[in-house]
């Protein structure tokens, strides 16, 4: 049955900052008009997806950063980065500076990466060990469970307490072998392992928390949005076939499977049916499992192999994807000495180097086209890329939200049109 058409109206007063009597920017209608573009009443058979603006616009990368990027659990990293107490490593998740860090009662603690003093990023180094944290700027001093424990010259201050100026907690928790934060430090009323536990439990079947070792890092800068990243990832192999020719040689495609749920979804595909015992089969396996938990997070399980993709924005169009690879302790332990398990490692890494570097062109390729006054709005392979129109879906949700956060739409009506 069509739809008919669903107005969406919304009256908010302005923004916190501005005085009463001062109506939003031309800008902050722009943005709120362009986020209800994306019609969430319409089923993906008649859906278009979000308008090229989300992907092309900082305005609206903005209202990401403030929502999207601090509303929900962000994957930033691993928990063999703090194995040890004293052991750290740092980041940003959009505009925010994190520091996730073991302290010496074996806690795992997250806090804002900026000191209290004057606002300088405190530790600099992207990873490394430390007894506490001392400011370059002006010596601020903080041990590794926060606390400011040294402060120096402040003679004459007034209404002042070390122990209300240690570092702003930040939230942080262990998932498997990953390292997630949440910038608002607020959970939103559902359980985050509860939400993801079929996913979980899928990924254990084939070794997700334990028998695994770490191989190795892998960085990526991609002249795109960020969405363009998991817009390519969640197709349900549509692009593999096209793109990766060598990889969908070792793959049966016609047996791609893609389960949605609220907060990921999974993609499943067979390897080939062909007996052969290359390297390059050895590292598919004969199942793959591809999971995408919001909103940056791409887990790969394939063979003895787990590859982990973390796609971090830097600007409106450029994004660092973190590649991390693990190797299964079982497989490692059947290969012939050394020299054997290296040649399967690089071999393995050579290859998926050249799927990411694949994937790398038509992203950079989509983000051109993006920018063209000839393209708005696409359409949905309604039975393939259900899970990229369920990402969507999410996102529109966050962004409407802080929209209303933000009180922007000044009764803004826009038609869902399809």
């Amino acid at each position: 049955m069509f739809r008919r058409t669903v107005l969406i109206s919304f009256r908010f007063a302005e923004r916190r900052y501005r005085s009463s009597a001062v109506a939003p920017s031309a800008r902050d209608a722009y943005v709120a008009e362009e986020v209800q573009k994306f019609c969430t009443e319409t089923p993906v058979e008649r859906a278009t997806t979000p308008p090229s603006s989300w992907f092309t616009d900082p305005a609206i990368y903005g209202l990401e950063k403030r929502t999207v990027f601090k509303w929900n659990w962000v994957a930033v990293g691993r928990t063999d980065q703090v194995a040890s107490p004293g052991q750290y490593f740092t980041g940003v998740v959009g505009d925010e500076p994190f520091l996730v860090v073991r302290d010496k009662s074996n806690t795992l603690r997250g806090f804002f990466n900026v000191c209290r003093h004057h606002a300088a990023i405190l530790a600099g180094e992207d990873e490394g060990t430390a007894d506490a944290f001392t400011c370059c700027y002006h010596g601020w001093t903080y041990g590794l469970d926060g606390r400011l424990t040294k402060a120096m010259r402040l003679r004459g201050i007034q209404n002042f307490s070390a122990r209300n100026f240690g570092l702003k907690p930040m939230a942080v928790k262990a998932w498997g072998p990953l390292v997630l934060v949440r910038p608002d430090g607020q959970e939103d009323g559902t359980d985050f392992e509860t939400q993801v536990t079929s996913l979980k439990d899928q990924l254990d079947d084939l070794g997700f928390t334990s028998g695994l070792r770490f191989v190795e890092r892998r960085r990526y800068r991609v002249n795109c949005n960020w969405k363009v990243v998991l817009d390519n990832y969640l197709d349900g192999g549509y692009h593999v076939e096209y793109l990766h020719r060598n990889l969908a040689s070792n793959l049966s495609i016609d047996t791609y499977r893609t389960d949605v749920q609220e907060l990921y979804s999974v993609q499943t595909c067979s390897g080939s049916a062909e007996d052969d015992q290359s390297m390059t089969r050895q590292r598919i396996g004969k199942t793959s499992i591809y999971g995408c938990v919001y909103p940056n997070l791409m887990i790969n399980r394939y063979g003895p192999w787990l590859d982990t993709n973390i796609a971090l924005p830097l600007t409106h169009d450029t994004t660092e994807v973190i590649y991390d690879y693990w190797l299964a302790e079982e497989f490692a332990q059947t290969l012939r000495g050394e020299a054997e398990l290296q040649e399967f490692v690089q071999t393995s890494l050579t290859e998926s180097d050249k799927v990411q570097q694949e994937d790398t062109f038509i992203c950079e390729r989509v983000q051109k086209g993006l920018r063209s006054s000839a393209y708005d709005v696409g359409r949905y392979a309604p039975r393939v890329e259900m899970a990229d129109h369920a990402f969507h879906l999410k996102l529109a949700s966050d962004l409407k939200q802080g929209i209303r956060t933000d009180k922007l739409t000044n009764g803004i009506t826009v038609p869902c049109m399809f």
